[in-house]
């Protein structure tokens, strides 16, 4: 065994990791449980194991080295680990066939995530399943810390396909929704000049597809409409609900709703370049049975919508 191996605990990662998210060895100490002195002496022997110098002193606080911010970055993933591990264990004790994590982003949350959960559940029913929804970039860095197993978002053409693997499930455009009773539903026919006219709920400001949909607009000669930035399906079915705003969804899950009555898709184009949503995991870690069995049922949902 190596010094390394033998004198690293789980106890350094998490004062690693709590010392360089508060910058304070004070606030970091209370997190932990800890002397402040006591938490300096481990940092110290941390140091001593690893052979460099993990933070250094700014008039901002504690800021980790070049060296401490790698030990952070393995000691993100690790933890991770160890967490996934506890959570495949608890569920084998329970007589369960081990654990699946799937991340979704938000806009797919309503479809096609629920279905493929409730036939993933009808056939691994002794498969403890959790899922995340939420915003792409942070889900991906859960996906890269282990916290997921698998990701359910739009692939961007910027990933990196030496590190992930992707099974594209769906490609669809970008479209506007309104409430049924919309004035702009009871028209034969409907403008981008006369979306512009009422509040919409876009993407996130500064992002791709908000600075597309501005190109786009100006394109047309079309004045920027009022807009909230929201990515929660639950938000904009609400602000939908008011019979002002337009939502601008995926046109497979606007499909979805206006199919159930809830919803009408405005016959306008947007014209935006959306990149497929698609099954993502890393390549560093092999495809268990459970992720491969969910991204088959994900796709079996969509191709039979």
């Amino acid at each position: 065994m190596t010094p390394f191996q033998g004198k690293l605990r789980i106890r350094h990662l998490e004062i690693m990791l709590l010392v360089t998210e508060f910058g304070n060895l004070s606030k970091a100490a209370v997190q932990l449980n800890m002397t402040q002195s006591g938490l300096s002496r481990a940092i110290v022997d941390m140091e001593e194991c690893i052979g460099g110098q993990l933070f250094e002193r700014t008039s901002k606080g504690m800021k980790p080295t070049s060296l401490g911010a790698a030990l952070c970055r393995h000691a993100n993933r690790l933890l991770s680990d160890l967490r996934k591990a506890e959570i495949d264990l608890a569920a084998i004790s329970r007589g369960d066939l081990g654990s699946l994590s799937v991340g979704c982003f938000s806009l797919f949350s309503s479809w096609p995530l629920p279905d493929a959960v409730r036939k993933f559940r009808e056939n691994s029913p002794r498969v403890t399943l959790s899922v995340e929804i939420g915003a792409h970039e942070k889900l991906l860095e859960d996906l890269d810390s282990g916290a997921l197993d698998i990701l359910i978002s739009r692939s961007p053409p910027g990933l990196n396909r030496e590190i992930y693997r992707t099974t594209p499930l769906l490609t669809d455009p970008v479209i506007l929704v309104c409430s049924i009773q919309h004035p702009l539903a009871m028209l034969p026919t409907v403008t981008l000049a006369d979306c512009v006219q009422y509040p919409w709920i876009t993407a996130l400001p500064g992002g791709r597809v908000q600075l597309e949909l501005e190109n786009k607009l100006r394109e047309h000669g079309c004045e920027l409409p009022a807009s909230v930035g929201a990515l929660s399906t639950e938000f904009g079915r609400e602000m939908v609900s008011t019979n002002e705003y337009l939502w601008m969804l995926p046109a497979s899950v606007a499909a979805v709703f206006q199919a159930r009555n809830e919803l009408h898709v405005i016959p306008v184009a947007l014209g935006l370049t959306e990149p497929p949503l698609s099954a993502i995991w890393r390549r560093d870690r092999s495809s268990t049975q459970h992720v491969r069995a969910f991204a088959s049922i994900l796709t079996r949902v969509i191709t039979t919508k």
